[in-house]
């Protein structure tokens, strides 16, 4: 699995030309992204936390809790260092990119996860915006962008933002209480597909993260979404598959050791199975 340790790699892996703020801190306005930036990133983590706010963005996907998110206009994205991460840009997208290294926030906090649990796998990481709160969170963006390169004014600035995102965290929080406990369980299933799916195949690995046996995970996935375990985590991995069919410039036997496929062939007849057709068909097909 790629891991970008830094901004700057991020960036030059993105295509990315414009330098970060410093080291540890960087906001940047989807409209600062020139051409040459690549349309989509393959599966990634990140040694650092991003926040992404889409004012506005009508093409292109961000996928996350197994799903492919679109029309994000007027959402808050939170993504910590354990998430796999991969996106497919909207050129016209706007709005604004927050990263930043946990190590910044010291000495105001010291445990991002414990103080932000939206930037955890296992919980909550996107949401949408009301007009009000919209409002709100474009007054702070201003403010980051303004003085982002003055870390002392920025780190109590991003400290407030996070804080008022505990808000929509909380008002979700409390949402959860009406859900059965196999609602609760679904939600955190697909939170852990979407960030173990490339390293991790099997239901008895979710189920030990979940402290349930693989049988029981099974019953009560098969029973609240009609689809089997195993048949949620083959989605996932389609999903990334012909993502990077359509967009990425790799070959198939690079895609397939990137997926973590023990041969190109076993992954050619994994997606044949799943579509009806061989990847190179699949790629034929895209206008």
């Amino acid at each position: 699995m790629i891991q970008f340790k830094t901004i700057s790699e991020l960036y030059a892996a993105a295509g990315v030309t414009k330098r970060p703020a410093n080291e540890a801190f960087d906001l940047i306005l989807f409209d600062e992204l020139g051409a040459e930036v690549k349309k989509m990133m393959q599966p990634h983590r990140r040694g650092f936390c991003t926040v992404i706010f889409m004012q506005d963005q009508k093409d292109g996907q961000i996928n996350i809790n197994q799903k492919q998110h679109t029309a994000l206009s007027d959402t808050l994205l939170f993504q910590g260092t354990e998430h796999i991460f991969s996106f497919v840009r909207d050129a016209a997208v706007e709005g604004s990119v927050l990263l930043f290294h946990p190590f910044f926030l010291l000495p105001y906090s010291e445990n991002i996860e414990l103080n932000f649990p939206f930037f955890s796998v296992l919980n909550q990481n996107l949401f949408h915006l009301n007009h009000s709160e919209k409002t709100a969170f474009e007054r702070l963006f201003e403010l980051l962008l303004q003085e982002r390169h003055h870390a002392v004014v920025v780190k109590p600035l991003l400290i407030a933002l996070l804080e008022k995102s505990k808000q929509l965290y909380a008002t979700y929080a409390s949402e959860e209480q009406f859900l059965s406990k196999k609602s609760l369980l679904v939600r955190k299933y697909k939170h852990l597909i979407n960030n173990c799916f490339i390293e991790h195949k099997s239901v008895d690995y979710y189920a030990s993260l979940l402290n349930i046996t693989p049988n029981y995970l099974n019953e009560v996935i098969k029973t609240e979404t009609g689809r089997s375990a195993k048949r949620h985590i083959s989605e996932r991995v389609l999903l990334e598959a012909q993502n990077l069919l359509r967009y990425s410039e790799m070959d198939i036997a690079e895609i397939s050791h990137l997926l973590q496929f023990s041969e190109p062939t076993h992954f050619s007849k994994f997606f044949k199975k799943e579509t009806g057709l061989t990847p190179k068909a699949f790629q034929a097909k895209q206008p």
